[in-house]
């Protein structure tokens, strides 16, 4: 099983980072490992969503159930795909009226050898980029 965790303080709000997170269709602008993200279907505090992941040229969907708090967290849980085991969590503290405390956490194992091989590289270090690149968006859109 492979993982990551990271808790940083950033220069955007809480209402920020979760609009980010949840803006599923937007992911394949500015995470370069996903070719393509929709919602399935939605209802109060949870929806299903689909994700193509791009692994240098190997293209798996996957789909999830997510639910949610409003601006507070979202806990991602794998419904099919080529993981064998996928849970997310992401939660949001607000500091101030320009900063807030985010915590994003991660676990994975790829279904078969051979794509774990090619995959479990490239997801890791996606990963570890994950904050970033959302804190990046939020700046972008929310500023």
């Amino acid at each position: 099983m492979h993982g990551f965790e990271e808790t940083r303080i950033l220069a955007c709000s809480a209402k920020a980072m979760f609009d980010v997170v949840m803006d599923i269709e937007a992911y394949p602008e500015f995470l370069p490992w996903v070719a393509d993200g929709k919602i399935l279907s939605q209802k109060e505090g949870e929806f299903t969503a689909e994700l193509m992941a791009d692994f240098a040229g190997l293209k798996k969907s996957f789909s999830t159930k997510d639910r949610f708090v409003k601006n507070e967290c979202v806990e991602i849980r794998l419904l099919d795909g080529p993981f064998r085991f996928l849970e997310s969590f992401w939660s949001f503290e607000q500091i101030s009226d320009v900063s807030c405390k985010v915590h994003f956490s991660i676990e994975f194992e790829f279904k078969h050898a051979l794509l774990a091989v090619v995959a479990t590289p490239i997801f890791t270090t996606a990963c570890k980029t994950m904050v970033h690149a959302f804190e990046r968006r939020a700046c972008e859109v929310h500023a």
